[in-house]
């Protein structure tokens, strides 16, 4: 399927290739953080300067855990602010509060939907493989929600979400959220997300990917969720649960050139069978990343009004 040619265009112009894969850690998540470095500021936008405030989560069996907040403006005691909990994305293995895209994207959301955006710096794998991130995400929403006055933000105006395997820590938190403290969620932001780790809804179909990045992808998969776990768990695989009911309303994003565009819109279905009101926006022309960059991207920027539209209703 082709990719919107303007952003061909641009990254033709950069002229910067994708990292080829390390088997060291470290190595891979450098060359990561090295690539965006050099094509996001071309591609995508850079954040307003906003107040910033960071807090470190004591989790329970489980490293701290560090959680950004980006205020839209400087807290005020005694007005409570929406507040949405995210998680970026990066294949459970790289990525982090530090990459260009993830620090502009939520600045530009806290600005543009007047809400507080609470980054989680969740830990990676394979160092922690499942379930640490997820408990981290958890304890995280729990503490929002037990110091939401000392914070400035408002407990019964919260949303979660996430990006890629974000996006599956996100889902998977609200279906840990119901079965646990049952913590009011507003809403859910999906963006390209992983939901079933068996890779049973991968729409192959949908991105000419070489062997290399299919063997990338699985491997990522093997990293996160070690051989003795079960990839059926609903916390590892949430499109695969048994029970939908109950699970806040959902705004999901896929992408037209992702193989990951078959969990999204799975995910849609199952949400919308139990009767969870949900809404699912197909992004023609863009590969997994592509969301982001806004600058050479109609469709992108289409994508993140429309996030921005929907963090907005935490306010009605």
């Amino acid at each position: 399927m082709p990719i919107d040619p303007n952003l061909l265009a641009a990254l033709a112009d950069l002229g910067v290739a994708p990292p080829a894969e390390s088997d060291d850690p470290q190595e891979q998540r450098k060359r990561a953080f090295e690539y965006e470095q050099a094509v996001y500021p071309y591609l995508g936008p850079a954040g307003p300067e906003l107040p910033i405030r960071e807090h470190v989560v004591p989790v329970d069996g489980y490293p701290d855990v560090l959680v950004r907040l980006y205020y839209p403006n400087e807290p005020t005691t005694g007005v409570a602010v929406p507040v949405c909990l995210f998680f970026f994305g990066g294949a459970f293995r790289q990525g982090g509060l530090h990459h260009p895209s993830v620090a502009a994207m939520c600045a530009l959301r806290a600005s543009r939907a007047g809400v507080v955006i609470a980054a989680v710096s969740y830990a990676l794998a394979p160092e922690h493989p499942y379930p640490a991130a997820l408990e981290q995400g958890y304890a995280a929403l729990d503490w929002l929600v037990r110091d939401a006055e000392a914070l400035g933000i408002d407990r019964s105006r919260i949303a979660v979400s996430g990006q890629s395997a974000g996006g599956n820590l996100a889902a998977a938190l609200t279906l840990v959220n119901r079965d646990r403290a049952g913590h009011p969620l507003r809403l859910q932001i999906l963006e390209v997300p992983g939901l079933d780790l068996t890779m049973g809804h991968l729409d192959r179909a949908a991105a000419d990917l070489a062997a290399e990045q299919w063997a990338a992808l699985e491997h990522a998969m093997d990293q996160y969720v070690p051989p003795t776990q079960d990839r059926l768990e609903p916390r590892v695989s949430p499109l695969l649960a048994a029970d939908f009911t109950e699970l806040p309303p959902a705004c999901i994003f896929t992408a037209e050139v992702d193989p990951l565009r078959g969990d999204g819109e799975a995910y849609a279905a199952a949400l919308a069978g139990a009767r969870v009101p949900v809404a699912a926006m197909r992004l023609i022309g863009l590969p997994h990343d592509g969301g982001a960059y806004e600058l050479v991207s109609n469709t992108a920027r289409t994508a993140q009004a429309a996030v921005a539209e929907a963090l907005r209703t935490l306010h009605t």
